[in-house]
């Protein structure tokens, strides 16, 4: 393509969200900087961003971070490619040997979206999930896995949205104490069961891509089927195995030395 022919202003905006998704967050500066545009332009390609919905900003920081909206842009290529063509057979295999569902949620705004759930194939009477079923992120047990295991600037942001939310399933937000100690103990074990202590709870483990959280995996299950203890020793650690395995299969191959 000829020079003439690019849209600079175009170029300069996905620049921009290649740098935020690289560092997480970037300020006006600091994407001046990086892109060698003066501040009033680098402003601008951020302020064009944001109305659009392709980042937010943080007024105490003012920094800017990528938002859900930009996932959308994947949906139907890397991020739906890995979910079905790895994730997918092993939530249905485990799900046919242990008789629990399995599922796979994504973060969404303050809810994690169910992706893909193995519920179909087990036989117990269970509340049955749809993909697209929505949880409030401060509640279950793969909403407290993705805080737990977010860089610390996003995990702040995203708890004050949180705690600010008018949805009265995010009421666990208001407790602080609470839930940062679920975050703690997460992040320390690897696993949580959330905050939702009902007849049907959930056991989560993070899927990472590159040092970040990109899904989580969890386990449904019936109280007075299993007890939390049980569910430790006999499934978490193959939960473990099976989220280290998704991340082998599906992002350590996008980094691997191409043979000569």
């Amino acid at each position: 393509m000829k020079e003439d022919q690019e849209l600079k202003s175009l170029k300069r905006g996905l620049r921009a969200i290649t740098l935020i998704n690289q560092t997480g967050s970037m300020t006006i500066s600091e994407l001046s900087r990086s892109l060698s545009l003066p501040r009033t332009t680098a402003e601008r390609v951020l302020m064009t961003l944001l109305s659009e919905g392709f980042v937010e900003r943080d007024a105490q920081t003012k920094r800017y971070f990528l938002t859900a909206r930009v996932r959308a842009l994947s949906h139907g290529f890397g991020d739906e490619s890995w979910i079905a063509h790895v994730a997918t057979p092993m939530l249905f295999e485990t799900t046919r040997a242990i008789g629990w569902p399995l599922c796979i949620a994504t973060s969404m705004g303050e809810y994690m979206s169910l992706r893909v759930t193995s519920d179909p194939v087990t036989s117990l009477r269970l509340h049955r999930r749809h993909i697209g079923t929505q949880i409030a992120m401060s509640i279950g047990s793969s909403g407290i896995v993705h805080l737990a295991f977010l860089g610390a600037e996003e995990r702040r942001i995203m708890l004050r949205m949180l705690h600010e939310s008018t949805d009265p399933d995010q009421i666990y937000a208001h407790d602080e104490a609470r839930v940062n100690f679920a975050i703690v103990e997460a992040r320390s074990k690897g696993y949580s069961f959330g905050l939702d202590y009902g007849r049907e709870r959930s056991v989560a483990v993070p899927i990472m891509a590159h040092g970040h959280i990109t899904a989580v995996l969890l386990m449904v299950f019936m109280a007075a089927g299993l007890s939390n203890e049980q569910v430790v020793s006999d499934y978490v650690p193959r939960l473990m195995d099976m989220a280290r395995n998704i991340e082998r299969l599906a992002f350590e191959a996008e980094t691997a030395p191409v043979p000569d």
